[in-house]
This record gives structure tokens, sequence and C-alpha cells, in this order.
């Protein structure tokens, strides 16, 4: 083969080889195998998709949550209602109670009645009580007896009005007699308190001076002591005998 044949037949091999490619070339679709477009908007639909799902999953969380508060708010409202009418009614049954116990209690007496002959010797001092003044000597527990057995208790003096009341029948009638009340420390050393009441003395107090002293360490009961120009309180021995003072509480329930 001459040179000429050689390049002929070499240029004509290229020429096919050429045409060849460029017809694959232009079967191409742009669409068919590479549409990057179209795959990044069905990427980003996706993402949109799955964050909505998440969305909607929190909404119902959210819902979920306002529902079981709502609820738990409900049930302490209930639960305030019915403590409050449990209440309500625990009140209505005490002051029932309280009601039927003022209609069937009588006057307070100290739980006795005052007897004949003792009751005739009763003095309206002072509102709200009356008095029974003796002229027997006993010693402060006896007497304190006598006054019990008889629907009384000693006297216990609070006020100052209470306390000029009697001092204006015992000191005129015998200023030299001394008179038992119902004030004792018995078991509180130096803190004097109303057997007759259960309450301390204290407020309005009538101590002669330098008393109560529990002179020689055994002074526990209270009187009207004669040795005062005024019959003024002392602590003195309980089982020394003198006159006493009952008294008895009127129209108190």
């Amino acid at each position: 083969m001459d040179l000429k044949m050689l390049i002929f037949l070499t240029l004509a091999t290229q020429s096919f080889a050429a045409n060849d490619s460029v017809q694959g070339f232009g079967n191409l679709s742009p669409t068919s195998n590479c549409d990057v477009v179209a795959l990044g908007e069905a990427l980003c639909d996706k993402r949109i998709e799955v964050v909505e799902e998440k969305l909607k999953g929190i909404a119902t969380l959210v819902s979920q949550n306002k529902q079981l508060c709502e609820f738990q708010i409900k049930a302490l409202r209930e639960s305030g209602e019915q403590q409050k009418q449990i209440c309500e009614h625990r009140i209505k049954e005490a002051n029932q109670q309280i009601s039927n116990a003022l209609k069937t209690t009588q006057p307070r007496t100290y739980g006795r009645n005052v007897p004949e002959p003792v009751a005739s010797n009763l003095m309206p001092l002072f509102p709200g009580s009356k008095y029974y003044i003796s002229k027997e000597k006993m010693s402060w527990h006896l007497a304190s007896t006598f006054c019990k057995s008889n629907g009384m208790e000693l006297a216990s003096i609070e006020t100052e009005a209470e306390n000029n009341a009697i001092l204006g029948v015992i000191g005129n009638e015998n200023p030299k007699e001394s008179y038992w009340l119902s004030g004792s420390d018995y078991g509180s050393e130096g803190t004097f308190y109303w057997t007759g009441t259960g309450l301390k003395i204290s407020g309005f107090t009538y101590f002669e001076r330098r008393q109560p002293d529990n002179y020689g360490g055994n002074e526990h009961c209270l009187q009207f002591w004669s040795a005062s120009s005024t019959l003024a309180w002392n602590d003195h021995h309980c089982h020394l005998k003198f006159r006493f003072i009952c008294e008895v509480i009127e129209n108190v329930l």
C-alpha cells in the first residue's frame, strides 16, 4: 500500500469515529439520568414533609400537655371544693352540738344546787355571783370541801370591783377575822392560781406589802388577812382554821 492510500484510510476511520461520537451524545436527554434541579426539589419536599411531621407531633404533645394541665387544675379545684364542703359540714356539726348543749345546759353552779339553809345566806355582792361568808372556821382544805359539797367554790377574786364589794361586807362585819379564798400555789411554788376557776392570779392583785412570802416555807393558801389594817391578801399555812368565803356563779353557761 502506497503512502496516499494509507493517509486516506486513516482520515476515513477518524471521520467515522467522530460522527459516531456526536450521534451518541445527541441521544442524551437533560432529564433522563442527571436532572439535578428535580432531585433538589424532591429532596427539599422530603425535608419539608419531615419537618411538618415533627411539627404535628409537637403540636399533639402540646395539646396533650394542655389537656393534662387542664385536667389537673380541674381535679385540684374539685378537691378544694370538696375540702371546703367538708370543712363547712364540720363547722355546721360543731355549731349544732354547741346549740344542743346550750339548750340542755342549766346555769352553772359547779354542777350542784346550793341547798337550804346555805342558799338563804347567799349574798349578791357582785354581778353574776353570790357569796356565802361563813362564821364557821375551818382549814383551807375543809373550807374548800364545804363549798364544793354545797354547790359552790371558795371565792376567786378577779377584779378590783369584786374585791371592794367583798371588803365592804367583811371589813364592816368583823375586820379582825381572816377569810380563806380559793388562791393556792400548791405544785407551782410562788405562782398562785384561783382553784375555783383554774385561772392564774395576774392583772389585779391585792396582796399585803411584802406578800406572799411563803413564811416558814409552808404557806400555800390565800386569804384576806386580818393582821392587815385593810384586810389585804396574804399567803398562810393551809392547816390553820379561819373563816372562809364561798362563791356560786349564776346565769353563766
